[in-house]
C-alpha cells in the first residue's frame, strides 16, 4: 500500500515540477538572448527589429499576378495613326455587352479598394444558398437521416465488501458494448429511430451465472412526436427542428435569405448597367467638349495671325495681337485638359439622383479609361474607345399614372423589403409556437435476445444464441408514454414574440417610407425629362444665335467696323454655347435613362434577364401568373429592340424593325419664311405624344389625346410654334432611346402632328458633330 502511494506522489511531483519549470523560463533564454544586465546593445536592437517586423503571407504560385496582362502605357497611343487604327467605335449596347461579359463584380470605380466586401458579385447568391449555417442546404440537412454507431470495450477490476460478488468480493469483468442506429426527423417534427444494441459480458461471477460469458442483444424502434411545441409542418419548415426562441433557421427562412441575395444581386447589376451608361455619356460629352475647344482654339489662332498681320502693316494696335494671343493660349490650355483630362468626380449612381446626375468627366483620356475599367477592359490599349451612339433628342413622354404604378411594382428595393417583411412574419409565426409547453408522445417497441454465443452455430434449444433468441421472439417489450415540460411564465417566449412583432412593424414602416422615396425620385426624374428637353431646345437656339453673331461680328471686324474685343467675345460665346448644348443633350439622355432606372425597367430596356437553374413546371406556371398580374393595362412599357451584343443598325425611322414608318419632312411650300441673321432658331411643334400600351391591351386613339397630355403640351412655351410646319406620321409611336413600339390601335393613317427639331434656314449648313455638314438637319 505504501509503495503504491509513493508511486502516485512521485508522478504528481514530477508533473508539477515540469509545469512550473515551463512557467519560470526567462524570455531571453527562450530567444537566445544573454542574461541581463550583461547584454549586447546591438543584439537587443536586432531582436527588437525582428520582433516588430510585419511578415508578408506566403505567395500562392497559382494566384500570382500575370505580368503579361499588364496594360500598355497611355503614352503608346499614336495620335497620328489612321482613324481605323486609332479609334474603336462602340455603340452603347456593345459597351453594355462587354461589361456583362467581363464582370464578376458589379464594379464601382474605387469601391473595390475602399470596401471590397460591400460590392455585389456573381457568386453572392450561390454563397448565400450554400452557407453552412444559414443556407437552404443547411436547413434541409436537419431532416437528413442520421446513422450512428459506437463500440466500447471495458475491463473492470473491482473489490466489494461482499463475498457474493465475483470471487470472494473481487470482481473482474470484460465488457463490450456495440450500438448501431438510424434516425430520421420528419416534417411534422417527429423523430423516428431504429437501433440495435449488443452487449458482451465475461466475468468471474461463476457461482450464480448460467454461462461463463453471455451475449445480450436487442432491436428497438422508437417514435417521439411533439404534440404542442415544435409540432406541425408549418413550424418545422419555418424554424426547423433545432430552433430556439428568437432564432429560426428553417427551409422557408433560408429560402427567403436566398431571395433577398438575388434581389441584392439584381440591384448591383442594375447599378452596373447605369454606371456603364453614365461612363458612356461622359465619354461622349468629352469628345464633343474637345471638338468645341479645338474649334475655338483654331479660330483664336486665326484671329491672332490676322491681328499680327494687321499690326505689321499698321492697321491694328499691339494690344489687339496680345488679346488674340491670350485667348489662343487660354483655349490651348482648355484643349489640353479636354484631351488628357483631370481626375475629378465622374457621373455615377447616387450622386444627386439614384441613377446619376451628369458631372463633367474631365477629359477624353480620363473618361475613356473609366469606361474601360467599368466594362472590364484593360485600362489602356492601342486604340481609344469612341461612342458610336448619338445622344437622343426626340421628345419622350411618359404617362405618370402608369410609370408610378410600374415603379412601385418593379423596383427591386421595394421587392427586397417585401422579402424582409415576409421573413419577419415567418419568424413571428415560429416564435408564437414557443408559447406552448413541450408535450411529446413517446413510443418504443423492443425485441431482445440472450445466449452464451452471439450467433451460436452449435446452439441447442436449451442453449440458444443471442441472435437466435432475438429472431424467435423469446423476449419482447414495449413502452408508451408522454413527456411534459413547461417553463413557468414563458418569459423567453413572450420576449421573442414581442421582438418579432416590433420587427414586423419596423419592416412595414420601412416599406412605406421606401415607396414614398421611390415616388419622390420618380417625380424628380419625370420633371427632369421636360426640363432637360426644354433646356436642350434653348441651348440649340443659343448656339445658332452664337454662330450667327460670330459670323456677323467677323464680317464687321474684317471691314474694320467692329473691334477685336467683340470678335474674341463672340468666339467665347460660341464655344460656351457648343459645350452647353452637348451637355444638355447628355442631360436629356441621362434623364431618359434615369426614368427607366426609377421605374425599374432599365434591365428590360436593354433586354437583360437573370436566370436560375431550371424550375419545376409548377414554379413556371406560378411565375407566369405573377408576371401577367403585374402587367396592368395602364402600365407603360418602353422597350428597346436592340439585343445586347448585336451591332445596332442605325436607321432614319422611329419604328420597330420590319415596320414601315418614316418621318416625312415638310414640303418646300410649307417651309417657314427666312428669318434674319441673329434671330434664326429652331422650330418645334410640341404636341401630345401617346404612349404605347402592352401588346395584349388596346391603345388609346391617337385622334383623342388625353386631357393631361394636352395640358402638358400646351404648357410648353415656344414662341415659334405658329411658324412650324406639320409633320405626318403613319402611326402613333413612342419616342425613346431605342426603336419605338408601334401601337396596335394606330392602324388608321390619321395624320398626327409630331414634335421635331430642325433648322429654320434650309440652306444654312450646320454640324451636329460626327456627321459632317448637312442641310436642314433632322434630329431623331
Amino acid at each position: 500500500m505504501f509503495s503504491r502511494l509513493s508511486q502516485w506522489i512521485v508522478v504528481v511531483a514530477t508533473c508539477v515540477s515540469i509545469s512550473l519549470s515551463g512557467c519560470s523560463l526567462k524570455c531571453w533564454k527562450r530567444y537566445d538572448c544573454p542574461d541581463p544586465p550583461a547584454y549586447d546593445e546591438g543584439l537587443l536592437v536586432e531582436y527588437a527589429d525582428r520582433g516588430l517586423k510585419i511578415t508578408e503571407p506566403e505567395p500562392n504560385v497559382c494566384e500570382e499576378f500575370d505580368f503579361s496582362n499588364l496594360p500598355i502605357s497611355p503614352d503608346a497611343i499614336d495620335p497620328t495613326a489612321p482613324p481605323e487604327d486609332l479609334y474603336w467605335d462602340l455603340t452603347l449596347e456593345e459597351v453594355i455587352h462587354e461589361a456583362l461579359q467581363n464582370s464578376e463584380m458589379m464594379r464601382d470605380l474605387g469601391g473595390v479598394l475602399r470596401n471590397p466586401f460591400a460590392l455585389a458579385t456573381i457568386y453572392d447568391p450561390a454563397i448565400t444558398y450554400t452557407d453552412g449555417r444559414f443556407g437552404e442546404e443547411a436547413a434541409l440537412s436537419d431532416f437528413d437521416a442520421q446513422v450512428t454507431g459506437r463500440a466500447f470495450f471495458e475491463q473492470n477490476d473491482r473489490g466489494f465488501n461482499n463475498v457474493s460478488v465475483g470471487q470472494g468480493g473481487f470482481f473482474k469483468q470484460d465488457y463490450h458494448n456495440y450500438e448501431l442506429g438510424l434516425s430520421k426527423r420528419s416534417a411534422t417534427g417527429g423523430l423516428f429511430a431504429l437501433r440495435n444494441v449488443t452487449q458482451y459480458d465475461n466475468n468471474n461471477q461463476s457461482d450464480s451465472a448460467l454461462f461463463p460469458h453471455s451475449w445480450d442483444t436487442y432491436a428497438e424502434a422508437e417514435l417521439r412526436q411533439p404534440l404542442l411545441q415544435g409540432a406541425g409542418v408549418e413550424f418545422n419548415r419555418i424554424a426547423g427542428p433545432n430552433s430556439t426562441p428568437g432564432f429560426a433557421n428553417g427551409v422557408l427562412i433560408a429560402r427567403t435569405r436566398t431571395d433577398i441575395s438575388l434581389v441584392d444581386f439584381e440591384i448591383g447589376l442594375r447599378n452596373l448597367i447605369s454606371d456603364v451608361e453614365n461612363a458612356y455619356w461622359d465619354l461622349y460629352f468629352a469628345y464633343r467638349d474637345l471638338d468645341a475647344k479645338i474649334e475655338a482654339r483654331d479660330n483664336a489662332l486665326q484671329v491672332w495671325k490676322n491681328a499680327d498681320a494687321d499690326d505689321i502693316v499698321g492697321r491694328a494696335g499691339v494690344q489687339d495681337a496680345d488679346q488674340a494671343r491670350e485667348q489662343y493660349y487660354r483655349f490651348e490650355s482648355e484643349v489640353i485638359n479636354a484631351l488628357h483630362g483631370r481626375l475629378v468626380e465622374r457621373t455615377r449612381t447616387n450622386n444627386g439622383t439614384l441613377g446619376g446626375t451628369f458631372n463633367n468627366p474631365g477629359g477624353v483620356r480620363v473618361a475613356e479609361r473609366r469606361l474601360r475599367v467599368i466594362t472590364g477592359l484593360p485600362a489602356t490599349s492601342g486604340r481609344l474607345i469612341r461612342p458610336a451612339t448619338e445622344a437622343p433628342v426626340a421628345r419622350v413622354s411618359f404617362e405618370w399614372d402608369a410609370v408610378a404604378m410600374e415603379s412601385v411594382a418593379r423596383r427591386p428595393e421595394l421587392r427586397r423589403q417585401k422579402w424582409v417583411i415576409k421573413q419577419k412574419e415567418l419568424e413571428l409565426l415560429a416564435n408564437r409556437n414557443f408559447l406552448m409547453p413541450n408535450l411529446d408522445l413517446v413510443a418504443r417497441a423492443r425485441a431482445r435476445g440472450f445466449g452464451q454465443d452471439l450467433i451460436g452455430q452449435n446452439a441447442t434449444m436449451a442453449n440458444e444464441s443471442a441472435f437466435q433468441s432475438l429472431t424467435d421472439g423469446d423476449f419482447s417489450e414495449y413502452q408508451l408514454g408522454l413527456e411534459f415540460n413547461m417553463p413557468l411564465g414563458f418569459r423567453r417566449g413572450h420576449a421573442a414574440v414581442r421582438s418579432s412583432e416590433l420587427q414586423v412593424a419596423r419592416a412595414r414602416a420601412v416599406l412605406r417610407e421606401s415607396e414614398r422615396h421611390v415616388l419622390y425620385g420618380l417625380s424628380n426624374t419625370y420633371a427632369d425629362i421636360d426640363r432637360a428637353y426644354q433646356v436642350m431646345e434653348a441651348q440649340f437656339n443659343r448656339r445658332e444665335a452664337a454662330y450667327a453673331q460670330l459670323a456677323a461680328v467677323q464680317q464687321s471686324h474684317e471691314r474694320g467696323a467692329a473691334p477685336i474685343d467683340l470678335l474674341l467675345e463672340a468666339q467665347r460665346r460660341v464655344v460656351d454655347s457648343n459645350i452647353l448644348f452637348y451637355q444638355a443633350r447628355v442631360d436629356y439622355a441621362l434623364a431618359i435613362k434615369n426614368m427607366h432606372f426609377e421605374k425599374g425597367s432599365l434591365m428590360e430596356f436593354y433586354n437583360i434577364a437573370m436566370a436560375e437553374s431550371p424550375w419545376p413546371q409548377k414554379a413556371l406556371e406560378d411565375a407566369l401568373m405573377r408576371d401577367l398580374n403585374k402587367r396592368h393595362h395602364e402600365q407603360n412599357y418602353i422597350l428597346n429592340d436592340d439585343v445586347i451584343g448585336r451591332t445596332l443598325q442605325m436607321t432614319d425611322t422611329l419604328s420597330k424593325p420590319g415596320e414601315e414608318e418614316v418621318l416625312v419632312p415638310p414640303t418646300p411650300s410649307a417651309a417657314p419664311p427666312e428669318t434674319p441673321i441673329g434671330t434664326r432658331g429652331i422650330q418645334s411643334e410640341s404636341v401630345p405624344t401617346t404612349t404605347a400600351s402592352p401588346s395584349n391591351r388596346p391603345a388609346a386613339s391617337p385622334e383623342t389625346p388625353s386631357a393631361p397630355a394636352m395640358a402638358r403640351a400646351a404648357s410648353i412655351p415656344n414662341p415659334l410654334r405658329d411658324n412650324a410646319a406639320p409633320v405626318t406620321r403613319s402611326a402613333t409611336t413612342v419616342a425613346s432611346k431605342g426603336p419605338a413600339v408601334k401601337s396596335p390601335a394606330a392602324e388608321s393613317p390619321a395624320p398626327v402632328e409630331a414634335p421635331i427639331i430642325r433648322t429654320a434656314g434650309g440652306d444654312a449648313p450646320i454640324n451636329f458633330g460626327g456627321g459632317g455638314e448637312r442641310d436642314g438637319i433632322w434630329l431623331h
